[in-house]
């Protein structure tokens, strides 16, 4: 039996496809896997992950050195043929869309192959902050037509599996959260990167890691560390606002930059920090109902966390007390950083270790499996 996974992208950093195929592998669901993406330069066009998964890569040639509307729309015809020239004539068991974008597709390749569909969603799409106007209608739209044919829908919190059975009438959605799979070296040193930083170890070091870009929050962050010299602030990662991040850096002795390091990597850097920061903005229902990879990557370090009062976040920390919820006035969001001490770090210890045990892949995974397995046998 083969399972088809499709999802519009290179296929370079798509960890939560490759949790889901390596937990449907380990189980046996399937003999074989295959994810199809999109051809990209210096990437090969097939990529063996292992012996029952591989990666493939399709072209898009049509119009490749432009831009613009045309353009995409003409390289997504070409690519979504070039998919169900793929498929056809195959003997395909679960066809799984990874997004709205390719939901059409994997209905038309559920049709043609008579193959299980579907629905894995990422995040809310249609509340995302790009979905705006007619195109948030037309979303919807094609969403609420395509989701009645999925044999099954698998979401990443609570909330948006409420939102989906509400908004669309539906049976609720399985939810299997994003959680990263973890691997800690308890025996390894405090990174290099981190000792060469010469920090005062007598300070609470809080720790922001992931991407520097709009809506994370970075800029508040910045500006409320500035403030706080006897607190140290470590900024890991790359993106758009690294020069903002960077000019900080210069200008604030307890502010500090370490560049984006191996995703292998990333976990006993966080080790080396006290606190965890994630300051998704309120910005749409889709970031007021996430639950973003980092709260479980600093979890799982022994971090306890800051979080803005996002319905997910703030309940996964008040059910756990396993961290702050950030106020929402500057002065009181100093006055909380300022206040947290090492006694204050040690009596979110015992949340944090409880939240690390209700929260983990190993227990996610269990619930796929079985819903697999429910579907295979319906």
């Amino acid at each position: 039996m083969l399972n088809i996974h499709i999802y519009p992208s290179p296929l370079t950093h798509e960890s939560r496809i490759l949790r889901i195929t390596d937990a449907l592998a380990e189980a046996g669901i399937f003999d074989s896997i295959e994810v199809l993406g999109v051809a990209a330069e210096g990437l090969p066009a097939r990529e063996e992950v292992d012996a029952k998964r591989s990666l493939v890569r399709l072209s898009r040639k049509l119009l490749s050195n432009r831009d613009g509307f045309v353009a995409k729309l003409s390289k997504n015809i070409e690519w979504s043929l070039r998919v169900l020239s793929y498929v056809k004539g195959r003997e395909v068991a679960a066809v799984n869309a990874h997004s709205l974008a390719v939901l059409p597709l994997c209905a038309v390749v559920s049709a043609i192959t008579g193959a299980k569909l579907i629905y894995d969603t990422h995040e809310l799409e249609t509340e995302t902050s790009g979905y705006k106007g007619f195109r948030q209608k037309f979303g919807k739209l094609i969403e609420r037509i395509f989701i009645r044919r999925c044999d099954m829908i698998f979401v990443v919190s609570d909330s948006i599996a409420d939102w989906y059975a509400l908004e669309y009438n539906l049976t609720r959605p399985t939810i299997v959260r994003n959680i990263p799979q973890f691997k800690v070296d308890d025996s390894a040193e405090r990174p290099v990167s981190i000792e060469r930083l010469n920090l005062d170890k007598n300070k609470v070091l809080f720790i922001y890691q992931g991407g520097f870009i709009a809506g994370r929050g970075i800029e508040r962050l910045l500006a409320v560390f500035a403030k706080l010299p006897e607190a140290n602030l470590v900024c890991m990662g790359s993106g758009p606002l690294k020069d903002l991040v960077a000019d900080a850096a210069s200008r604030y002795r307890n502010i500090y930059l370490i560049p984006s390091v191996k995703p292998s990597e990333v976990l006993n850097y966080t080790k080396a920090a006290d606190v965890g920061i994630c300051l998704t903005d309120n910005s749409c229902l889709s970031h007021y109902y996430s639950l973003p990879n980092k709260i479980f990557e600093y979890l799982h370090a022994g971090l306890p966390i800051i979080v803005n009062p996002l319905k997910e976040q703030r309940r996964l920390v008040e059910e756990n007390s396993c961290g702050w919820v950030a106020p929402k006035a500057e002065a009181e969001f100093i006055d909380l950083i300022a206040s947290i001490d090492r006694q204050a770090i040690e009596r979110c210890g015992r949340g944090v270790a409880q939240a690390n045990r209700s929260l983990s892949w190993e227990s996610e995974k269990k619930k796929l499996v079985e819903a697999y397995k429910a579907t295979s046998r319906a």
